[in-house]
């Protein structure tokens, strides 16, 4: 009788680990859905490796499309980044950012009240990366345009892979710019250069940014990530002086 007992219970256990078992995959498959939700919808982080600080922009399948919580993060991200004796801003996979992510301007941008907002968000983002205090350099690959430039335009030293291009298209999408991120744009290119990017909104590739002064430095993109991150110490702390005064 305790045999029987037994083969029932073994029988009991075997039919209710095969009813569990779609169930347990199924609550697996959706907590890894939720942990991976806000990689989906873009990111930007920030962490230390050595006496380095990183700033990533990271939006899969998008080009790093910055949206308006990405903004939001990104002083949050300098912070992350801020025990780095320099900081680095650069995007995953195979851009620097496509620029702010239109997708989302119906919901987030419509209405002048809106827009306003959403520039003073766009323009906070910038803010603390230009007044990080230590230096900043940007690593580009890839299409580093509107919003996304916009970032990049805040680091003291800009090297770019010649796969990058670049592009300021607010003419483009009917739309303007705050007027302290177009002072990040002719600071960097001068009036007259800057007038011509913002209206015309044409693409100007890597060896064309660095003549205009959009970048500091073009590079293989082979070379890039090894000539940023073995940027001389003394050199970047010599920005960093300068930044202070």
């Amino acid at each position: 009788r305790g045999g029987g007992l037994a083969a029932r219970a073994s029988v009991a256990a075997s039919v209710t680990r095969a009813a569990l078992g779609p169930l347990r995959r199924s609550l697996t498959a959706r907590a890894r859905g939720l942990c991976g939700r806000g990689r989906l919808h873009g990111t930007v982080s920030g962490h230390v490796d050595g006496t380095t600080g990183y700033i990533t922009l990271d939006h899969p399948g998008k080009q790093n499309a910055i949206t308006v919580e990405m903004y939001r993060g990104v002083p949050a991200a300098v912070r992350q980044a801020s025990g780095g004796r320099v900081l680095v801003i650069r995007g995953s996979d195979q851009a620097f950012s496509a620029g702010s992510d239109i997708s989302e301007f119906r919901r987030v941008r419509t209405g002048a009240a809106a827009a306003t907002a959403y520039s003073l968000v766009e323009s906070a983002a910038s803010a603390a990366l230009v007044s990080a205090p230590q230096p900043l350099l940007a690593c580009i690959h890839g299409p580093c345009f509107g919003g996304g430039l916009n970032l990049a335009l805040a680091a003291d030293i800009r090297f770019a892979a010649e796969d990058a291009t670049f592009c300021v298209p607010p003419a483009r999408l009917g739309i303007g710019y705050p007027r302290d991120l177009m002072e990040l744009l002719v600071r960097a290119v001068g009036s007259g250069h800057a007038k011509e990017l913002l209206l015309t909104a044409r693409v100007v590739d890597a060896r064309e940014a660095l003549r205009l002064g959009l970048v500091n430095f073009v590079l293989p993109k082979a070379e890039l990530d090894a000539h940023v991150h073995g940027a001389p110490p003394n050199a970047l702390s010599r920005v960093a002086c300068v930044r202070a005064c």
